[in-house]
């Protein structure tokens, strides 16, 4: 009965073991930490952010957190590699008065690395 219980538990740990992991890629996120803002009806909330080249620009119609907390995250996977010096404006857009922002935030600077570049030279050779 030992052996049977002892044959059991390794094959449940080699499932386990053995078992593919999902993994889930994570890109790069510039983002922002989140603030108390109230709408009214009719309002949304964009953040504008400058420094980024087109594309990269705004993060529009940002819905609030359980807390009713507003963040952005714009997604940089595609971001070209460089050196970037961004702020960011919170805007509030009204049907009535129009759009309303903030002051631009700090600056924030960060280095995007670029792929390396591709082989060149390729060949056949004997040794190494």
């Amino acid at each position: 009965m030992k052996k049977v219980f002892a044959i059991a538990i390794l094959l449940v740990l080699a499932r386990l073991l053995l078992a593919p992991v999902n993994s889930a890629k994570a890109a790069p996120f510039l983002v922002a930490n989140p603030e108390q803002v109230t709408l009214a009806a009719g309002q949304t909330l964009t953040y504008n952010v400058s420094g980024l080249p087109s594309g990269f620009t705004s993060a529009a119609n940002v819905p609030a957190d359980s807390t009713g907390a507003y963040a952005f995250a714009l997604d940089l996977a595609t971001l070209a590699g460089g050196s970037y010096t961004v702020t960011a404006t919170a805007c509030l857009n009204d049907p009535v008065q129009g759009q309303v922002c903030s002051a631009a935030s700090s600056p924030f600077s960060f280095t995007r690395i670029g792929p390396p570049p591709a082989p060149s030279t390729l060949g056949l050779a004997i040794k190494q």
